[in-house]
């Protein structure tokens, strides 16, 4: 099952570009529809043995400073939900900190991604 291939939007205007092999492997780009970031690749995994009309799947990407550096770290874990043509998505967003800043440096959302770009 890889229904959910090919590009996704969130809310913001973020693009996501998912390509799936039928070994339950991810890859793609996910470009940031607000703030710095520019695009970026992703590697995932999705369950290519799900017999269910949807497919849990995942994916992550490292965001760079301006030093080349991986300064902070996305994972994204949802589910494909193919009667509504929409990915549902929890994700953890980490910056690198010391010990001391630790508690602070996890931020937890959710987001839902259509295959329709929003109207500007």
């Amino acid at each position: 099952m890889t229904g959910f291939a090919g590009d996704w939007y969130n809310e913001f205007g973020s693009h996501l570009l998912l390509v799936a092999d039928g070994a339950g492997n991810l890859a793609g780009t996910f470009e940031p529809g607000a703030g710095p970031g520019g695009r970026r690749e992703l590697v995932g995994r999705y369950d290519a043995a799900s017999s269910g009309s949807g497919a849990a799947l995942g994916w992550t990407v490292a965001w760079r400073d301006g030093r080349g550096r991986a300064a902070s770290v996305t994972g994204w874990s949802g589910q494909y939900l193919p009667e509504e043509e929409r990915i549902l998505a929890s994700w953890l967003f980490t910056t690198a900190s010391g010990a001391d800043q630790a508690w602070k440096a996890t931020v937890v959302g959710q987001e839902s991604f259509s295959r329709q770009p929003p109207i500007s």
